[in-house]
């Protein structure tokens, strides 16, 4: 797995034509109202995701868990020139085997991040284990269009334009082919909807967004 924690913030803008804020946006807003709720934002990256939020349930708290210490490390860099350090907390983990203990959390989001477990059920279940009995569980994450209409343009984007501008940027090709392949190889929606119930999620629902470039899906512990 690459890391290209450096301008990770920058080419998300770039390579999503700053549609990523509204992604973000859209997705922290499936997560329950819960006053004074306690939040997972697996694969945090650079906190984006648990600012948002915050943002939007300011007496929220959340935990950020990711494996790449540089990208926790940018994570508190920008955390820390925000007045919200006090109510987000970030550290080094792997997904799939969480440190937390059962029912730990009053629901659990990750953007972006699923598609590079190995085994999808896994990271599904090990969420599920830390969040409460009828707590959410939110998925944002990329997806291959299927439509005929955008289904060529969008793969020659991945293929093609992606890769290139985000090495130029990050200096790190590697990262960016990969992140085209796995967007490739990531189950439609439908599908994935059905992996989450098999996960053991009930009430499963997916929005697509954008063209259906990524989709949120949603899903009940």
């Amino acid at each position: 797995m690459y890391t290209i924690a450096p301008r990770y913030d920058l080419l998300n803008k770039l390579l999503s034509f700053g549609r990523d804020r509204y992604w973000r946006r859209f997705a922290v807003g499936q997560l329950p109202s819960v006053k004074n709720g306690l939040f997972l934002d697996a694969a945090t990256g650079t906190g984006d995701v648990a600012l948002e939020i915050i943002k939007q349930r300011p007496l929220a708290k959340v935990t950020g868990v990711d494996f790449s210490d540089k990208m926790i490390a940018a994570g508190k860099e920008k955390i820390s020139n925000t007045r919200k350090q006090n109510r987000i907390e970030l550290r080094i983990g792997d997904i799939t085997t969480l440190p937390f203990e059962d029912k730990t959390f009053d629901a659990a989001i990750i953007a972006f991040g699923i598609r590079n477990i190995p085994d999808y059920k896994k990271g599904l279940m090990e969420m599920a284990r830390v969040v409460k009995d009828g707590g959410r569980i939110v998925v944002l994450e990329f997806t291959s269009i299927q439509s005929r209409l955008f289904k060529m343009p969008f793969r020659l984007y991945l293929t093609k334009l992606l890769p290139a501008v985000g090495s130029a940027i990050s200096g790190r090709k590697g990262a960016y082919e990969y992140l085209s392949e796995s967007v490739i190889d990531f189950p439609p929606p439908e599908e994935f909807k059905k992996i989450m119930e098999e996960s053991g999620l009930k009430e499963v629902r997916y929005y697509p967004l954008t063209f259906s470039i990524v989709t949120v899906h949603v899903g009940i512990k």
